[in-house]
């Protein structure tokens, strides 16, 4: 008999075929991928058919956006419900905290996993299964499914401030090991691994703590199917993400076990494919592998999108909410060799909110701003931030502070930022490389989220010397790029103090971060303050703090898209790719 594992991750809340941010159609959405199973059911009723999710479903886009200020109406949880047979966890579930999680997970009906996270004694405990089992009924005998799930371990530095002495989480392949064995034992025929994880083969990512182990994942026991995610990469793809000879792509396997990983945002269905005969009173995989279908390709008519036209509008009209206006555009094209306005908003809105705030207005202390831009192009060339001058909305908002992290208020002494400096200025490459920036993604590069900009400093990077530290932040050489950096034209000494404010997540991300002093510390979100600031009608004058040197022509790639922002910047178009992409040069 044939058996079919359709399998989403990272959906980050892309649910309807709608580009919220530019308000028109778009081509992928879970909704898409939805219509395409349910038709894919009823044209192969012979064939068993499950779906799962493998993670970060709830966080990201719009959609999310308005149920996590709208929790006991949330609208997501009933397409869970009528989509999957099971769901686990991924690390960005836990952005929103526990208590949104137990009003989130207590509307949704199917069975929801995670086999490497201990909730101790949070309700969650009972809601969050450690494994299940699904039975199908065939002519031979029961088919027994067995699922299990596990997410990094980073979740408890990524979260710190939401489940520090909350929750506990064990290393991945100890969880993966345990549960797969209890669900033999408990009659599985097949056991599906849900792997919110990557797949690498650096030193670091195949230790035991891990990020990325989905390689480590297919070297385990009992293991017949891998659903993995994390990265935001496509497997099985032509575009290998490690050279390995275990690697099948025709099959889509690794060490002969069909693996998938569907992409980010719905922009892919994953599917694992069994042919299965029983045997012996026994069930045996004759045949496996995987496969993706591109959300591009299934058509979806208007018929099948109509029972979700009121949610999209209860969204629309959350969204469009008037919160202000902007004289300039807001982009993010350029913004990691030339800081951009957009950046700086959001550095300038946390700014402005410390310095209301009554625990720091007896300090003599500066407050300095910083931020980084999450949409930077790492999941293509539409994933920049793009707000044209004229009237804001919430929905502008969320386009220029994408996830749900939280306020923290942080001291700091100069010797502490200067290695923050330090970590931002490792996300270039050296200066005689062909491109000066690290590739945009967590594998082997510099994801842009980790590039922060100090819009209250001046300083400067020597891209002459090596990195000092890797994006995780970890230190890998006694190198140093900041070869100055003031404050108001005065040098800053190591014994010098600011406050920061920060966010939950860069605060117990960086080693060098994780035990400074905590002054403030909020539920609000960095965005609902951002919102408040573009209210206030608070305006700010542009800077750019960093000076590159050797200065001269540096070249990068960026969005083609950007080329309408050229005027008046030491920028030039150089070539447009095929992917969306092009290459520019900056005069730095």
């Amino acid at each position: 008999m044939k058996l079919t594992v359709f399998a989403t991750t990272d959906v980050h809340g892309a649910i309807y075929p709608y580009n919220y941010f530019d308000n028109e159609p778009k081509s992928n959405a879970l909704l898409k991928l939805k219509t395409y199973i349910e038709k894919y059911r009823t044209l192969n009723r012979s064939e068993a058919v499950i779906t799962a999710d493998n993670g970060d479903l709830l966080q990201g886009d719009v959609w999310s956006e308005y149920d996590s200020v709208n929790a006991k109406e949330a609208l997501v949880p009933s397409i869970i419900n009528e989509m999957y047979d099971v769901i686990g966890l991924g690390n960005h579930e836990f952005n929103f905290g526990l208590p949104f999680l137990n009003e989130f997970y207590s509307q949704v009906k199917v069975p929801i996993i995670n086999s490497n996270v201990d909730f101790l004694d949070d309700p969650l405990k009972d809601i969050v299964k450690a494994s299940f089992i699904k039975e199908i009924h065939t002519a031979e005998a029961p088919l027994k499914i067995g699922f299990l799930s596990v997410v990094p371990t980073q979740i408890l530095k990524w979260d710190k401030f939401h489940l520090e002495n909350k929750v506990e989480a064990e290393p991945m392949t100890q969880a993966v090991q345990r549960t797969a064995g209890n669900l033999k034992d408990k009659g599985a025929d097949i056991i599906i691994l849900l792997s919110h994880t990557g797949m690498s083969n650096a030193d670091d990512d195949l230790s035991q703590y891990g990020e990325n182990q989905a390689i480590l994942m297919a070297m385990m026991e009992n293991i017949d199917g891998i659903v993995f995610g994390h990265t935001h990469d496509l497997f099985p793809n032509e575009e290998r993400l490690v050279a390995d000879d275990r690697i099948d792509i025709e099959t889509g396997t690794f060490n002969k076990i069909p693996m998938v990983q569907p992409g980010v945002s719905a922009s892919h269905l994953g599917a694992l494919n069994f042919e299965l005969s029983y045997q012996e009173n026994k069930w045996f995989v004759k045949t496996a592998s995987s496969r993706l279908i591109s959300s591009e390709d299934i058509i979806l008519k208007d018929q099948e999108i109509e029972k979700y036209q009121s949610a999209h509008e209860k969204v629309l009209n959350y969204l469009n909410t008037p919160i202000g206006t902007t004289d300039y555009p807001l982009h993010t094209y350029f913004t990691r060799v030339i800081p951009s306005r957009g950046v700086q908003l959001v550095s300038e809105a946390v700014v402005w909110y410390a310095k209301q705030l009554d625990v720091l207005k007896n300090s003599s202390l500066p407050i300095i701003g910083f931020n980084s831009a999450v949409k930077v192009g790492r999941d293509g060339p539409h994933d920049f931030t793009d707000i044209p001058q004229g009237e804001l909305t919430i929905t502008d908002s969320i386009n220029l502070y994408k996830h749900a992290n939280t306020l923290v208020v942080i001291k700091v002494t100069g010797k502490i930022l200067k290695e923050w400096l330090e970590w931002a200025a490792s996300s270039f490459n050296h200066y005689d490389e062909e491109e000066i920036l690290q590739p945009n993604h967590s594998r082997d590069g510099f994801p842009g989220y980790n590039f922060d900009t100090f819009f209250d400093l001046d300083y400067t990077f020597d891209l002459t010397k090596p990195v000092r530290y890797k994006s995780s932040a970890h230190q890998v050489s006694d190198s140093e790029r900041v070869v100055k950096y003031t404050y108001k034209g005065q040098p800053i000494k190591d014994s010098d103090e600011f406050i920061v404010p920060a966010n939950n997540y860069k605060v117990a991300y960086a080693p060098f971060l994780r035990q400074t002093e905590v002054l403030y510390e909020s539920e609000l979100s960095v965005r609902d303050i951002v919102t408040e600031y573009i209210k206030s009608n608070e305006t700010f004058e542009y800077r750019n703090p960093m000076t590159i040197i050797p200065s001269g022509p540096y070249k990068f790639t960026s969005a083609s898209a950007g080329q309408k922002y050229l005027k008046d910047l030491p920028v030039r178009h150089l070539k447009e790719h095929k992917d969306g992409f092009s290459t520019y040069e900056a005069e730095l």
